[in-house]
């Protein structure tokens, strides 16, 4: 027997999302209202998805299943649709919707919790999970996952400052009205972790700044964030080639807001040959047998990072070659010593010691472009409020209401 009852368009009359977004004149250009949805993508090269908890399928708008956990869809693409198979019975559509039941709050995937709907579209052969959902409700996932609750209230005003970062940040991606998504789920936009991240600490952050996004002369902000800035913030314009005024670096303070930050002072180490090799890998020298001689920062910008760093070598014929790696290619290409990630920040100091060991002593942590997270925090813990955070971090911006 089907895990699954078939149900009359007639049947089941629940009200679907719609696809139009409506518009704000509350600031000078348009975006998205505060009640329009925003599309996350989770995940792509599906070809079956274990539903985790009861759902209701739609063939586009058309409600044809309730559909019990347990069950797998499996999916195909066919030209311009797609084919469903569950358990033997077929579907086709252009995508497919699946919204929580009747007693559900959450769709459950992958082991997470998620408000809205998923929305399983093709993209050519390439199937797509999309989380459809409330901008309010992606926020209260995004925020916890990006920033530390601490304890108690301290942090709540960095929180609600960090809410208005990731809102503009996210009206800005839905503006761009991709056809499929908005985001992605991590590092490539906002990191979200779907309704099961929520705190209640967060989840206030949100609600009080509702519909708040940061502006510059009437027009949303851009903006950029990062762990902490090491003492001084970034110039975005050497980092992502955005000039514009608030983005410029500004001091984070004697001694630097973001001091209270874990690991805010660190050490990498690298032995010569793994030094060599990742220069190998980031395609700056060929392969062959390099030994170090020398290695020394060549310039730095206005906030003390690492704009050029020399590296000197010479090979197994006696050749001397000379290595010159750009600020905005030193964390990838160097990575810190165990090549799991990308260096911490360009903020830093390096020797060479007598055993060949390239040891690097640096501060912060991301590129130091625009909101220091945990310079926030410490601001917020002294008693700042989030719109004089904002305006340290953002000079010349203002917080503005959606409609």
């Amino acid at each position: 027997m089907f895990k699954f009852l078939f149900l009359s368009a007639f049947s089941l009359l629940i009200a679907g999302c719609s696809s139009s977004r409506r518009f704000s004149n509350r600031i000078k250009n348009y975006v998205p209202s505060n009640s329009a949805p925003i599309n996350v993508l989770l995940s792509d090269y599906n070809s079956s998805i274990t539903i985790e908890s009861p759902v209701i399928l739609y063939e586009e708008e058309r409600a044809v299943a309730l559909v019990k956990d347990g069950n797998r869809l499996n999916f195909s693409v066919d030209g311009s649709s797609m084919n469903l198979n569950i358990a033997g019975k077929e579907f086709n559509a252009a995508f497919f919707e699946l919204k929580p039941a009747e007693d559900e709050k959450t769709i459950s995937y992958k082991g997470r919790k998620y408000f809205g709907i998923l929305k399983i579209i093709s993209d050519g052969n390439t199937i797509r999970v999309i989380n459809r959902l409330p901008l309010e409700d992606y926020l209260k996932g995004v925020v916890p996952a990006e920033m530390p609750m601490g304890r108690g209230e301290s942090y709540f005003q960095a929180l609600k400052a960090f809410a208005i970062c990731a809102r503009t940040y996210a009206i800005d991606r839905m503006k761009d009205n991709n056809s499929l998504f908005d985001v992605y789920v991590d590092t490539r936009d906002q990191v979200y972790g779907g309704a099961g991240y929520e705190r209640e600490l967060a989840n206030r952050a949100v609600d009080e700044t509702a519909g708040m996004i940061l502006t510059y002369n009437g027009s949303p902000a851009i903006v950029y964030y990062h762990s902490s800035c090491g003492g001084h913030t970034e110039d975005a314009e050497k980092v992502f080639g955005v000039n514009v005024p608030y983005l410029k670096g500004v001091n984070d303070g004697d001694p630097p807001n973001c001091s209270i930050a874990p690991n805010f002072e660190w050490t990498e180490k690298y032995p010569e040959q793994v030094f060599v090799e990742r220069l190998i890998s980031a395609g700056l020298i060929s392969s062959g047998i390099y030994s170090l001689q020398n290695i020394k920062v060549e310039s730095r910008d206005n906030s003390g990072r690492v704009s050029e760093l020399l590296v000197s070598l010479s090979n197994n014929n006696g050749d001397d070659k000379e290595v010159h790696i750009s600020g905005g290619s030193i964390r990838s290409a160097i990575k810190t010593a165990s090549g799991k990630s990308l260096l911490r920040s360009t903020m830093f100091d390096v020797y060479m010691n007598s055993e060949k060991t390239v040891i690097i002593n640096g501060k912060g942590y991301g590129h130091g472009v625009g909101l220091c997270q945990w310079g926030a925090i410490n601001q917020s813990i002294n008693g700042r409020d989030y719109k004089q955070i904002l305006s340290f971090y953002f000079p010349g911006t203002e917080v503005s209401t959606l409609k």
